[in-house]
């Protein structure tokens, strides 16, 4: 009976041990994301620490691959330093984005479910992978904080090169305005209390939730100043109108929502209200240029 060369059984060897790897990662990959899911309740820590461990385990499942067929020897260093030197000049871009890779994970800049801005891209995070970060895109052609249907991928990479804004990192609340001018004639006082009547009213239930992250992001970041989350209201004059400004706390998520709702409540309030005049921009014409046929006749 033939006998099989040796060069035969190292490579089936080779190839058996790569399968049994192969197996091991998966079932790791499986068994560390159905024991995250089971023990952390919140779906965005889950789907981040279940990328960290996918991306943790297939990378060591592909080194010890890789030491299978190259042996741990001086041929697996030589073979490590050259293929490393290689994918450094040929690659840069690659690593450049596994490093920013590691400074989003490490320096916690953002996670999954973050609403954030890269660049010139603002999103929900929806994937955070070696090389890239993926976004489910919000605003561009959309005139306000609402998806556009378009999903980014963005190089890691430009966490270092591009300002990162996490609209939500470790407090779930952004303070917007909205600005009614009214004209000089209107009742400004009773204005300015529909207005601050409207915002706590909206307001008053999540205002102890706020003032509670705000307080914990405040421990976090001393240097942060103690800013009220009530509404309040400022009034400024100008040569038109007098403008009306509500500043208020709002979920990141339903800016837009809360904005269009507290309009719709404070044009009804104020279409109620007989001494309530919103201003408009107008022009008064003084005169007109006289008539190139007037001109003639008069000659």
């Amino acid at each position: 009976m033939p006998q099989i060369p040796a060069t035969y059984l190292d490579i089936i060897r080779k190839l058996v041990s790569s399968l049994v790897v192969l197996l091991l990662t998966l079932g790791t990959n499986r068994a560390a994301s159905n024991l995250l899911r089971t023990r952390i309740k919140d779906p965005s820590h889950t789907h981040t620490l279940r990328m960290l461990v996918r991306n943790t385990v297939f990378f060591i499942g592909s080194a010890a691959i890789l030491a299978i067929w190259l042996g741990f020897g001086s041929n697996f260093t030589v073979a490590m330093g050259i293929l490393g030197a290689g994918i450094a000049f040929a690659s840069q871009e690659v690593i450049g984005s596994f490093a920013g890779y590691l400074n989003i994970v490490t320096g916690n800049l953002f996670r999954i479910g973050d609403r954030v801005r890269i660049g010139n891209v603002v999103g929900d995070v929806l994937d955070i992978t070696i090389l890239r970060t993926t976004v489910m895109e919000i605003g561009e052609w959309v005139k306000a904080d609402q998806y556009t249907g378009r999903i980014v991928s963005i190089a890691n990479r430009v966490v270092f090169s591009e300002p990162v804004f996490n609209y939500t990192q470790h407090w779930h609340y952004l303070w917007d305005e909205i600005m009614i001018p009214i004209t000089y004639d209107s009742n400004w006082r009773r204005a300015a209390e529909i207005m601050l009547e409207q915002g706590q009213e909206y307001s008053s239930c999540f205002l102890i939730q706020a003032k509670t992250e705000l307080g914990d992001t405040m421990k976090r970041y001393p240097a942060l100043r103690d800013t009220p989350v009530e509404p309040m209201l400022y009034i400024v004059m100008t040569d038109n109108w007098i403008e009306m400004t509500l500043r208020y706390v709002v979920e990141a998520w339903q800016r837009r929502e809360v904005k269009g709702q507290l309009h719709r409540e404070l044009l009804q309030c104020f279409g109620s209200e007989a001494d309530i005049t919103v201003a408009s921009a107008t022009f008064e014409i003084v005169g007109f240029p006289p008539l190139k046929s007037e001109i003639k006749h008069s000659q």
